[in-house]
């Protein structure tokens, strides 16, 4: 009998994990969101109701697949999953077939996903409800702390310590040996040199800091 899934989103992200859903023969029961999504693709997915649907008796114990990207600060990424987990629901691991993942000294959280193409090197590890997005790659050593998005195409060079909640933009360069702080956003192709702090914006080649980010923004 083939794995079951809901899916939590109905926007863009959502149909990428979908996908990889799919690619590891995962039944995709159905996906909740306030409206149905107009998405191209969300149509071959049955919309069971907004996020009152997961209460469904038939329904509460199927595990969940957080379908919310971020492009910056991902506050409501962390809150869903945070929620939800704390109401018992489950967030199972998914690696596209097509990822590569080391089978040396690597520790994975719960609810990871690894997308198509994405790269996690030997020694690496994450935290919870980490997303590794299509194309990236974290090289050996590194350390990626929960609720973390490293977006497609951006590189985390070897030894890096990400820490909980940070946005890592599309095609932005972290060179190796870097620490970065709780809910720090690093801009699109972004070239990052040096340590940042958290809570920080930053952007740029090389990169520098563009604005503080205040607390209530990452609640």
């Amino acid at each position: 009998m083939a794995k079951q899934l809901i899916i939590v989103g109905g926007g863009g992200h959502a149909l990428s994990v979908a996908n990889a859903a799919v690619q590891l023969e995962y039944e995709l029961i159905g996906y909740v969101a306030p409206k149905p999504s107009e998405q191209r693709g969300h149509h071959q997915i049955p919309w069971l109701g907004d996020d009152t649907a997961l209460d469904a008796q038939n329904l509460r114990n199927l595990p969940l697949l957080s379908g919310l990207g971020s492009a910056g600060l991902i506050d409501k990424r962390r809150s869903l999953y945070l929620a939800l987990r704390d109401q018992g629901r489950s967030f199972p691991t998914i690696i596209h077939p097509h990822a590569s993942v080391s089978r040396l000294g690597v520790q994975l959280g719960d609810g990871l996903q690894v997308l198509s193409r994405a790269v996690i090197n030997a020694g690496a590890s994450t935290g919870e409800n980490v997303l590794i997005n299509t194309a990236a790659v974290v090289e050996h050593g590194c350390t990626i702390a929960s609720h973390t998005h490293i977006a497609s195409s951006a590189t985390v060079c070897g030894d890096c310590v990400i820490g909980e909640a940070v946005h890592i933009g599309a095609g932005a360069t972290l060179i190796q040996g870097l620490e970065i702080g709780f809910g720090a956003v690093i801009a699109a192709g972004a070239v990052v040199t040096r340590n940042v702090e958290p809570l920080t914006l930053v952007a740029g080649v090389p990169a520098r800091e563009i604005r503080r980010i205040h607390d209530q923004e990452l609640a």
